[in-house]
């Protein structure tokens, strides 16, 4: 069986993370259609536990931006407790120097996604030098923060994304994470009343789902993976852990299947999973 190293963070990454957003204009490949999780899956025998793949979770802590908030898919501009879009806010300027901050926050996206962490630091920097409070460059420090485990700094800045746009999912689910690690009962509640307000957040789905993992909850965590992937498809980490927690619950069809369009999904979008063991599962969830 598959034995993973690396960190087991459950948080947001989103940002991470999670919830990446592409660049303005770029083209992703088309995901497969999404599959329609099964109803009653299967709980993993007790007595025989599985060396599987550790779940990704920065993507919902760390979450860079390269375009308006306006673009951000899971900004809900109707709830009523979610605050007007940047835009429409005044964050952004309108002008030549708007299209700079755009260009700049594109530039800082791709680095980001090539790990090139520094240059992507020097454009978030770069694009708060003329725009204090913008919400992009904070988190896409924030995100920065979260990988060097700078994780007080990822706070401050969470923070400050939350005092232009009290309702941003992103900051508050990150929060939670890095706040509530000790109290799983209010954190649980906490994201189930944000979700009430923005049931459409891939982020703070994402979010209850590294919630239920890290209880061994992997029914509900499965649930809360697929209500992630099914608003962000794109977004790599949410399909990785929807295959690992199917993994655990024993559907080794299903898993392979998801274990495989995550790998596909990596392939165009950042993805914090581990790869290598993604395609080592594959093989041994062979018939």
């Amino acid at each position: 069986m598959l034995a993973i190293g690396g960190y087991f963070w459950w948080q947001l990454q989103t940002i991470s993370g999670g919830s990446l957003v592409r660049p303005t204009g770029s083209t992703l490949s088309a995901s497969p259609p999404p599959i329609q999780p099964p109803e009653a899956p299967l709980q993993a025998a007790a007595e025989t536990p599985l060396a599987l793949p550790t779940i990704a979770v920065e993507s919902s802590r760390a979450a860079p931006a390269p375009s308006p908030r306006a673009a951000r898919p899971e900004r809900l501009r109707g709830s009523a407790t979610s605050s007007l879009p940047s835009e429409a806010a005044g964050v952004f300027r309108t002008g030549n120097r708007r299209l700079i901050q755009n260009q700049t926050l594109n530039q800082a996206y791709e680095a980001w996604q090539a790990d090139r962490l520094d240059d992507a630091r020097s454009g978030y920097e770069e694009v708060l030098r003329s725009d204090a409070r913008n919400p992009d460059a904070l988190l896409g420090l924030a995100a920065i923060a979260i990988r060097r485990s700078q994780f007080e700094h990822a706070q401050d800045l969470y923070l400050r994304v939350l005092e232009s746009d009290p309702g941003d999912a992103t900051a508050q689910a990150a929060l939670i994470n890095l706040r509530g690690q000790n109290d799983m009962g209010s954190s649980e509640s906490r994201l189930k009343t944000l979700l009430a307000s923005q049931p459409d957040s891939a982020v703070l789905h994402y979010a209850l789902g590294n919630l239920y993992a890290r209880q061994g909850r992997w029914r509900d965590a499965q649930q809360a993976y697929f209500q992630a992937y099914a608003a962000d498809p794109d977004n790599a980490d949410y399909i990785f852990n929807v295959a690992v927690s199917l993994d655990h619950l024993r559907q080794s069809k299903l898993a392979a299947q998801y274990y495989r369009m995550a790998l596909s999904a990596a392939a165009t979008r950042h993805g914090t999973f581990d790869r290598q063991a993604a395609e080592q599962r594959i093989l041994e969830l062979q018939p």
